[in-house]
């Protein structure tokens, strides 16, 4: 008998069915990957599951006995916990604090018993192979080990279903693995993880079978062997998708527009001509962002000067903005989108002095001019109006796209464009930087995934500890080699 089992499962909202008549089942000790494209229904699964919503119809069963859970206690009561991919704990408490919030140890006259809790969560840290000392301060520790608070919470409430939410999007790969080898261990000792990941190597690296959703309904479940990656796919975006090779070199005679003096080792200018994609590659902490930062002025630019088309950029944001940069954060959720806004709204945010007129907005010509654009990057959402918020992240990142098109950037920095969006988006976005380069916009992409940073760039960038170690060619590079570079290791690569 599964452990989890759910029959006709529905969730209805207004205008939209996320969930229609979902039969799915899963065993304990076992890690199973539910995958879908943004929108596909499987966060609207997992937080039915975990008691944030209710379903409107169909049923879940936990050992064959059927449940209902009107809040995410009750379902913690019955063994189910989720862990979100943004984090909860309070850095200023410790990590034995942090487990045990909200249900503390008494002692004397009801008094915190501190003491207590540091056993107990020595205790559970241990019988769950997790490597913390639990009176450490959480603000002291690195992401990975942030992220294994947020598990050990999950633990402590004796769960036997496990929900983790894009557990790896900050991490490097090194810390990945941390993370895997307490999901093993958790596997071992009999729960059910439900793994939800858009990166499909992961999946097949941790997962024991593998759920797909699409457009609400679950497609497949399969086992993780004899499932390929193009097939997984397949089956997530309802087509093929196309492998990439490098662009080719870009033809000699092309100006520049951005000069970065002082960033390179060596003392050598970058030069990035028009058209041109530059990738940065390094490890996670190497220094992208806050190169990326210092260039779009949200930091001061000690130590290196920037020129685009030859007129040095200011200092702040803003003016950077008017000399034709343009940056999209990394974290859209807390820098780029205003949730609560239409996607309409948000789109023409940085560029709305196109459409005023002594001081009050065009209203038509906003909408219609943004309507055009969002609709050339393919958005999926109910009208102009809709809550940014409430689109899945892939749409968020279209819009935002939408915005730096409407700012007419002549350079574009891209960080992390593709983080925590599906295939089939990824792929759109793919396109829409390669259009843009051919329409002559420079771009820096900072990406984490090395076989993106090969598939887009002409060039690739070398970064770590906050410089420039060389720019090569992306002829002939491999992942191999851009790991060797990143770590110093030594390569008999030239630079560009």
């Amino acid at each position: 008998m599964p452990l989890l089992q759910t029959h006709a499962l529905t969730r209805r909202f207004p205008g939209v069915v996320a969930l229609e008549r979902v039969d799915f089942a899963a065993e304990s000790g076992e890690v199973h990957a539910v995958c879908g494209a943004n929108g596909a229904g499987k966060s609207t699964l997992m937080n039915v599951l975990s008691g944030t919503i209710r379903p409107s119809a169909g049923t879940i069963a936990i050992d064959g006995r059927e449940v209902v859970f009107a809040s995410p206690a009750e379902a913690a009561e019955a063994g189910v916990a989720i862990v979100y991919q943004e984090f909860s704990s309070i850095p200023e408490l410790t990590v034995a604090d942090n487990i045990y919030l909200g249900r503390e140890f008494k002692g004397r006259l009801r008094s915190v018993d501190r003491r207590a809790a540091s056993r107990s969560a020595a205790d559970l840290l241990e019988r769950y192979g997790i490597s913390l000392q639990p009176d450490v301060l959480v603000g002291s520790l690195g992401v990975a080990d942030r992220q294994l608070v947020e598990l050990a919470r999950a633990l402590a409430f004796d769960a036997r279903i496990l929900i983790l939410d894009e557990p790896t999007a900050v991490l490097s790969i090194a810390e990945q693995e941390k993370l895997f080898a307490v999901i093993r261990t958790l596997r071992e000792k009999g729960l059910l993880i439900l793994y939800i990941s858009h990166r499909l190597e992961e999946i097949f690296e941790i997962a024991d079978r593998v759920s797909v959703m699409r457009d609400g309904k679950l497609v497949a479940t399969r086992q993780k062997s004899g499932l390929t990656s193009s097939e997984l796919v397949r089956l997530m975006t309802g087509r093929d998708v196309p492998s990439h090779i490098a662009p080719d070199p870009l033809g000699d005679g092309r100006r520049t527009i951005l000069l970065l003096q002082g960033l390179l080792d060596g003392g050598a200018p970058i030069e990035l001509r028009h058209g041109e994609i530059l990738g940065f590659a390094g490890l996670v902490g190497a220094g992208r962002t806050s190169i990326a930062h210092r260039i779009a002025g949200l930091r001061p630019r000690e130590g290196f000067a920037a020129f685009v088309d030859g007129a040095a950029l200011p200092d702040d944001p803003a003016r950077v903005a008017a000399a034709g940069l343009v940056y999209m954060t990394e974290d859209r959720k807390r820098d780029g989108i205003f949730g609560p806004l239409g996607v309409a709204s948000n789109a023409t945010a940085a560029s709305l002095a196109r459409f005023s007129s002594l001081g009050f907005l065009r209203l038509r010509q906003e909408r219609n001019v943004a309507g055009e654009v969002l609709r050339g990057l393919r958005l999926v959402a109910a009208s102009l109006d809709t809550p940014i918020g409430s689109l899945s992240g892939g749409n968020q990142q279209k819009v935002l796209f939408a915005r730096a098109l409407l700012a007419r950037p002549k350079v574009l920095i891209c960080d992390e464009p593709t983080r925590g969006v599906d295939v089939g988006a990824r792929e759109e976005i793919y396109a829409t930087l390669r259009r843009l380069a051919g329409e002559g916009v420079t771009i820096i992409m900072i990406s984490s995934d090395l076989n993106e940073v090969l598939a887009l760039s002409h060039r690739i960038a070398i970064v770590r500890h906050g410089r420039v170690t060389a720019v090569m060619d992306n002829a002939g590079l491999d992942e191999h080699a851009l790991v060797v570079a990143a770590t110093g290791a030594g390569s008999d690569l030239d630079a560009a």
